[in-house]
């Protein structure tokens, strides 16, 4: 009888995965066509990306059943443009950040990744940077630019500066790429992480989980502009210790975490 239930069990959770892959593909394909028309008739991407893209995003988690809360540092500055780092652990990690970055962004990502299709193409139109790796003597060069340009527009720039997708469901070594780009355009780091996606779904899986809850920490901005190498270094590491301490424990650390000073805004997608 139990393994009748289980079985039964793992048959539903593909039939429920087949649906989440066909109604995002499809969901995509729509706000893709949306984004491309008002692209042509001339609105600025900043605002297709609050009227279509990220919502849009955003409705992709809702058919995969995931519940959403966002937690913002009070120090959090919304309105400050930044670059803003990431825990990677599937390829909705960037519809998830639609949900928790509340402005217009762009995100950072393997050049190869804009001919996928419908997926790449949104990340084209909204202004995605593409990192070239057979460029390496001119990767930062290039990538300062296009971040100088971003931050010009009014755009935010979301990087996930493990270089890949998780496969533990824990934090790896952040890479100083993203760290140095953000010290050369003058713009600060803002560490965010989410906790439940590996439960969601996980690299070189099929297969989604429903009824999941994701919460997404979003915290306070750390200047950059004018450090040393050195100085860059060191911000890399209290990122990446505080991101861990996160995923781990659902809060802030100790010195972060006094009474009252953690804001929550829960955002669960409709399906």
């Amino acid at each position: 009888m139990l393994r009748a239930v289980s079985i039964l069990g793992a048959v539903g959770q593909r039939i429920f995965s087949f649906w989440v892959w066909t109604a995002a593909f499809v969901w995509m394909l729509v706000g893709a066509t949306i984004t491309l028309v008002l692209l042509v008739v001339g609105f600025p991407y900043q605002k297709v990306h609050l009227w279509v893209t990220a919502p849009m995003f955003v409705r992709v988690l809702g058919i995969a059943t995931a519940r959403i809360r966002v937690h913002y540092h009070p120090d959090f500055d919304r309105e400050r443009r930044s670059v803003f780092t990431f825990n990677h652990t599937n390829l909705l990690d960037g519809h998830l950040a639609s949900a928790a970055i509340p402005h217009a962004f762009s995100g950072l990502m393997n050049a190869w990744q804009f001919h996928i299709p419908i997926y790449g193409w949104l990340m084209r139109m909204s202004k995605g940077i593409g990192v070239h790796k057979n460029r390496r003597e001119k990767m930062l060069e290039e990538l300062t630019a296009a971040a100088k340009e971003r931050k010009a527009i009014g755009m935010s720039i979301l990087t996930f500066p493990e270089g890949h997708r998780t496969r533990t469901g824990k934090i790896g070594p952040f890479r100083r790429g993203v760290f140095l780009m953000a010290r050369n355009a003058e713009m600060p780091m803002v560490p965010m992480v989410a906790r439940g996606m590996y439960e969601l779904n996980r690299k070189g899986s099929f297969l989604f989980r429903p009824l999941c809850r994701i919460d997404v920490f979003v915290g306070p901005q750390h200047d950059t502009a004018g450090l040393s190498d050195t100085e860059i270094g060191e911000v890399v590491q209290r990122l990446q210790d505080t991101s861990a301490w996160v995923l781990e424990h659902g809060a802030w650390p100790d010195a972060w975490n006094e009474p009252n000073r953690l804001t929550s805004e829960g955002r669960t997608p409709p399906t």
